[in-house]
């Protein structure tokens, strides 16, 4: 009689989840659910820290909310887009009933969603029309939604398909992009959000692995978790100090050349931005992008801290501009320089020459990372950093032009300086007063934009204010004089959509900030004929208190961010943009003398060049100046000094790995002294087995296991033959091992390693992709008995 046998190859990969308790198990139990909480807690948390808007609990809230949905989901049979299309019906009503709640707490449910419906309707008008919205009920909305998607997702993909990558990338951006916004060091949340990532892919790939040993009937350490967890967290450490101590790549202007193709389009994502989120309490590094990038919104209260911007060393007190604006659209300001200029160390900026300036040199050093914008006092003339300058040309003008803004194309730190040379108007009044009017088609093409949808009254009472005087800048002082006795407010509310900020300035609330003084005169100025422009920077700062003599250097100007400021600069023919102060809460400007009628000869001062200063800032191959130190510190102690943050995190990190080093020895220790080596190495060869594609069947004797790892990795033969003897030894014979035996075990153990890596990398290097849509039917191996 003949019989035909099929051998079919046994798959190391178990079946699909047949029950929640298996699906549960296989996304790693509640540990993962737990973990998937911590992670989300970090990254709601740290918003909530931020502060950007009222209400943010609401996101913590729906991310929990989304999580726990989630989870629920993923242990249920539904497959394909229903359970998606479930969390998606289920969100709306929660989300509505948590901004309710939070921001809305005076309507019921019903009114709260037809106000959020409203409010929506508004929001993506504004945004499609490019109007600026000032809305934060949207924006908490917003959030809401990534947060209940990012949790809904986050442990869908971990209970239902064991993807780490997938569940912790969207948390982990959401949550680098607010610490890189944020007004406070996030640091701790980092952390805490690295800390279980990497537990979580620990957990993960335990379960993962679990399900395997259990198909193969393998035997493992039911306290297995425990230690992966102890590895885990030290781990999770180790990495952490060391990423905190890696260089800023970003100093260099190798890596600034590389990034330079996404720089415009990331500025006009945070120009974007500033225009529908101007309502935010923008107190970190975003308010640079908002008054110091190509828009700037009238909108409503602001809150100014005394967070440190930068410290200079100059000649004479002076503003510090950092951004001019040239279109006046109703509801705040345009930057709509086309032209970018790329300028090297030192090179002369391309400005429309101007006379009667005294030059000076002055040395900043930012207070804050990542860095960018140049502080000048009006007018920069030169700049010893590779610069991007925003330039406007009159029509068939190449070289010349009006400068609105600068950029560093390096990113400045705390441990840089730049020198800036500015030349400072020393015109009097009577000269501006007798300057010419002809001003250029040009400028004023540029500088007297008004909208049609101006109100009458602003050009009727900048008429009236100004009709007793023959000339720009008497016309100019009125203004000023008459916006200076307006109330100083910063907590006004936005204006009315649709509504004009200067006309709402003037005739509304009458006070207001430094942007609706500014915003103010120049409409008022332009709309009589005189050219004006909108600049934001920050007012001189104060002098530091230093109880160590000689320690901080005279001369020297601390800039916080309470500084912030906006105010008016005026085109005169002769002698360029000349400041007005009209906001009240500040002092009024002081002009120089009347003096003899000499102008001389402008004269750029020279600056430090690199080619020059062997310890010029910032030079091609990465360098770095140090801090504006003025003591006779030895460069050692300035260096240990400077750096004692990565100094610590170092030697942390050191003691870290010292210590795991010396656990894993104790813990190898351990194993290789347990009297059930044997059996726990065989199982480990099965591991081994899976690993190399070798069969490893349940139904095979050990014998015959051993034979077919023999005949697919010949070289780890005699070390394999010799552990399975053992093996079978033991578990067949009950013939406990000697020590000697133990240790002769541990030490051809550790010679087969490297054979059973060097096999596992040989399989690697063979491998090629499969398409995942060819299905490969199982062989057959047909033998006739």
């Amino acid at each position: 009689m003949t019989t035909n046998t099929a051998t079919l190859p046994t798959s190391t990969e178990p079946a699909a989840a047949a029950t929640y308790q298996e699906r549960l198990q296989r996304g790693g139990g509640w540990l993962t659910f737990a973990l998937v909480l911590v992670m989300l807690a970090a990254m709601a948390q740290s918003l909530i820290e931020a502060g950007w808007s009222e209400g943010l609990m609401a996101v913590q809230a729906a991310a929990l909310a989304g999580v726990i949905l989630g989870f629920l989901l993923a242990l249920t049979r539904w497959e394909g887009v229903f359970p998606a299309f479930y969390s998606f019906l289920a969100s709306i009503p929660v989300i509505v009933a948590l901004l309710q709640a939070a921001m809305l707490d005076t309507l019921n449910v019903h009114d709260a969603m037809q106000e959020i419906f409203r409010r929506n309707v508004l929001w993506f008008t504004a945004l499609f029309s490019g109007s600026p919205a000032a809305d934060n009920l949207i924006f908490v909305m917003q959030l809401c939604l990534l947060g209940w998607w990012i949790g809904y997702l986050a442990v869908w993909s971990l209970v239902r398909h064991q993807r780490v990558i997938h569940a912790v990338i969207p948390a982990g951006v959401g949550l680098l992009v607010n610490a890189y916004y944020a007004p406070m060091n996030l640091g701790g949340y980092v952390a805490l959000y690295l800390l279980a990532v990497v537990l979580i892919a620990m957990r993960v790939e335990l379960a993962r692995n679990e399900a395997r040993w259990q198909l193969a009937q393998m035997r493992y350490a039911p306290d297995i978790l425990l230690d992966f967890l102890k590895a885990g967290v030290i781990f999770a450490i180790a990495i952490t100090a060391a990423a905190w101590v890696i260089p800023d790549v970003t100093d260099y202007v190798a890596t600034e050349r590389l990034l330079q193709p996404f720089d415009e389009p990331w500025k006009k994502v945070e120009e974007t931005w500033s225009r529908m989120y101007r309502a935010l309490q923008y107190r970190g590094n975003v308010v640079q992008s908002t008054p110091f990038g190509k828009s700037m919104a009238l909108g409503g209260p602001v809150t100014l801290t005394d967070r440190p911007i930068f410290e200079a060393v100059t000649p004479v007190r002076t503003y510090w501009r950092a951004s001019a604006f040239d279109t006046y659209t109703g509801q705040g300001w345009l930057n709509t320089d086309s032209d970018v200029a790329t300028l090297e160390r030192n090179q002369a900026l391309p400005e429309l020459p101007f006379g009667s300036y005294v030059e000076i040199t002055v040395t900043i050093r930012p207070q804050e990372p990542r860095q960018d914008v140049i502080f000048a006092p009006p007018q920069p003339l030169r700049v010893n950093l590779p610069l991007k300058a925003d330039v406007a040309r009159p029509t068939g003008e190449k070289s010349l032009g009006v400068v609105s803004l600068l950029h560093s194309r390096l990113t400045l730190t705390p441990k840089d300086t730049y020198l800036v040379v500015s030349g400072v108007s020393d015109a009097s009044p009577d000269q501006l007063r007798a300057d010419r009017s002809d001003h250029g088609e040009w400028i004023a093409g540029r500088y007297l934009q008004l909208p049609d949808t101006l109100p009458v009254r602003v050009r009727t009472l900048a008429s009236q204010l100004t009709q007793q005087y023959n000339n720009p800048y008497d016309k100019a002082a009125a203004i000023e004089q008459y916006l200076r006795r307006f109330t100083y407010n910063q907590k006004i509310a936005a204006p009315p959509a649709g509504s004009d900020g200067v006309d709402y300035f003037l005739f509304g609330v009458k006070q207001g900030y430094c942007d609706y003084y500014a915003s103010a005169m120049a409409v008022m100025l332009r709309s009589i004929g005189i050219p004006a422009r909108f600049v934001t920077g920050y007012t001189p700062g104060t002098r530091p208190e230093s109880t160590t003599p000689g320690a901080t250097p005279p001369n020297t100007y601390r800039v916080l961010e309470q500084n912030s400021h906006a105010w008016v600069e005026v085109y005169f023919p002769s002698y360029g943009w000349i400041q007005f102060e009209p906001t009240a809460s500040e002092p009024q400007m002081v002009r120089p003398e009347p003096k003899p009628a000499v102008t001389p000869t402008p004269q750029l001062t020279r600056l430090p060049d690199a080619t020059e200063e062997p310890d010029d800032l910032l030079s091609d191959r990465g360098r770095r100046s140090g801090p504006l130190d003025f003591t006779p510190t030895s460069p050692l102690i300035r260096w240990v000094r400077d750096h004692v943050l990565a100094l610590a995190l170092g030697l942390a990190a050191a003691a870290l790995i010292g210590g795991a080093w010396a656990w894993t020895r104790r813990q190898r220790k351990v194993f290789f002294s347990d009297t059930n080596l044997v059996m726990r190495l065989f199982d480990l060869l099965g591991t081994w087995a899976g690993r190399l594609r070798i069969p490893w069947l349940a139904s095979s004797t050990p014998l015959e296991r051993a034979a077919a790892f023999n005949a697919a990795l010949p070289e780890a033969g005699a070390p394999v033959d010799r552990l399975t003897g053992r093996f079978v030894a033991q578990q067949y014979g009950r013939q406990q091992p000697s020590g000697e035996t133990l240790t002769e075990t541990a030490t051809e153990w550790d010679g087969l390693q490297p054979v059973l890596w060097r096999g596992w990398l040989r399989w690697l290097v063979k491998q090629r992709p499969r398409m995942p849509w060819v299905k490969r039917e199982p062989t057959r191996d047909f033998r006739r008995l």
